[in-house]
């Protein structure tokens, strides 16, 4: 197990799965700009080490999975055009390497999910809830314009219906309501959330890594206005040409788990 630490972002790596919690819980995990920038750059490191199977990210404590931006931060850092577009930068810059990175990546979402922290969660592959989380969307609420590649996040997830009402009333839905929506992918009863979780990023650690990594990038260009098919048709053949691709049938054949090595 190996463990890198800032005082308000923890990143640690143990065996396949790479664990990044946002520590701040005295603030309902609220992100400042540094924070931003400190899981950019996790990600940016991270992104290039294979060992790295599956992705959770989490909030310290059960009280909120992350409460959006340090909104008390903006006197000082978004007061002026030019700090906007400078925390923007930074922001989008972390938003993408979350949404691009290329092995899966898992939400474990306690308490409150706001703002930019359900933006965080949607930026996820998978999102894991307590039954007890909540979520909102609160730009109405702070007189504060929504960009529209926010809201192109919340549509690739939940219906115009759906983020209207989530947008227009800026009030808070349970984690019930969120899962039929199709905002997050399951909701589970709290005391069984670490372990639905340690379960399922086992299990997809324990798949063909290579395969895995190529259902994400076919699962992004299949929602993509123009696929590219070819990008795709190559990634299959790569995963077909792999010593996994025979690991994995030769362990079917003889009736036990196979070994993979992304080979």
């Amino acid at each position: 197990m190996t463990s890198t630490e800032q005082p308000e972002i923890l990143a640690e790596i143990d065996g396949a799965i790479g664990r990044i919690t946002i520590n701040r819980p005295g603030k309902r995990n609220a992100m400042t700009l540094e924070m931003w920038r400190c899981l950019g750059q996790i990600l940016e490191g991270w992104k290039s080490d294979s060992t790295i199977r599956v992705v959770i990210l989490a909030g310290t404590g059960d009280k909120s999975f992350c409460a959006g931006n340090d909104i008390k931060e903006y006197a000082t850092i978004r007061a002026t055009a030019e700090q906007r577009v400078t925390y923007d930068v930074v922001t989008t810059h972390t938003y993408n390497l979350l949404k691009t990175f290329p092995r899966p990546t898992i939400a474990r979402i306690t308490g409150y999910c706001v703002g930019g922290g359900m933006e965080l969660a949607l930026l996820c592959d998978l999102q894991i809830a307590a039954a007890s989380a909540s979520f909102a969307v609160t730009p109405a609420r702070l007189g504060i314009g929504y960009k529209l590649e926010d809201v192109e996040l919340l549509l690739e997830n939940i219906s115009p219906k759906h983020a209207r009402e989530l947008l227009y009333t800026a009030d808070k839905f349970m984690a019930e309501t969120a899962e039929r929506w199709g905002l997050i992918s399951r909701a589970v009863p709290d005391d069984r959330l670490d372990d639905e979780i340690t379960v399922l990023a086992t299990k997809i650690a324990s798949n063909a890594p290579l395969t895995v990594e190529a259902l994400k990038v076919t699962i992004a260009e299949g929602t993509a206005d123009k696929p590219d098919r070819a990008r795709c048709a190559e990634l299959v053949k790569l995963c077909d040409a792999s010593d996994d691709r025979i690991e994995g049938q030769t362990a079917f054949a003889e009736k036990r788990e196979p070994v993979f090595h992304k080979t």
